[in-house]
């Protein structure tokens, strides 16, 4: 938390010397740690539901893996530093091991859809670990700053296509939270 006060305030390992965008979420967690020191400052209302916790997620899960149990729970408390509500730990527990599936070699459909259903109880983010944006055409997708979305756009673009570059080029091609929405599946 102290190295992203640090990239908030000061620029720190920013590519511009600067913090030069940050989501409304983040910047309350950061204020919050900044004025009582403690690590979980995400706030945990569903309103507080951004995508930020999820956008950044790739290294925690990668550094534990292949402890699937390790990567899932480090996961869900990377994201309570940020982003503390339901939505968001589950759609980065899920995210996780989605990653374990895809650093294990599996194929794109056990990648994106063999999980336990009991590391999330977001109801929503349960049924992207279904497969519910399977037959969705883009028109029903949206990149926004909704977790839930964001991640459901994120594997729509994954599922639907068949290189890196395609996959973050559609990503970035649905508007709205483009750059989010293809940073979480260009971590994919």
């Amino acid at each position: 938390m102290d190295k992203y006060l640090r990239w908030y305030r000061t620029g720190y390992l920013s590519s511009t010397g600067r913090c030069f965008d940050i989501g409304r979420t983040t910047a309350v967690a950061l204020c919050t740690f900044e004025n009582t020191r403690e690590p979980f400052s995400g706030p945990t209302d569903s309103h507080s539901s951004g995508n930020g916790s999820l956008m950044r997620l790739a290294p925690v899960p990668m550094f534990f893996y292949p402890n699937k149990e390790a990567m899932i729970s480090y996961a869900a408390e990377s994201s309570r530093t940020t982003h503390g509500s339901q939505e968001c730990i589950d759609a980065c527990r899920l995210f996780a091991s989605i990653l374990f599936n895809a650093f294990s070699g599996m194929d794109k459909e056990r990648i994106l859809f063999e999980h336990d259903e009991r590391i999330v109880k977001a109801s929503k983010i349960r049924e992207i670990a279904r497969g519910a944006y399977r037959g969705k055409k883009e028109k029903q997708i949206q990149g926004s700053g909704y977790v839930v979305k964001s991640l459901e756009a994120a594997l729509w673009c994954f599922l639907t296509t068949d290189s890196f570059s395609n996959a973050v080029l559609k990503a970035v091609n649905l508007g709205d939270d483009a750059d989010t929405t293809a940073a979480i599946c260009g971590q994919l």
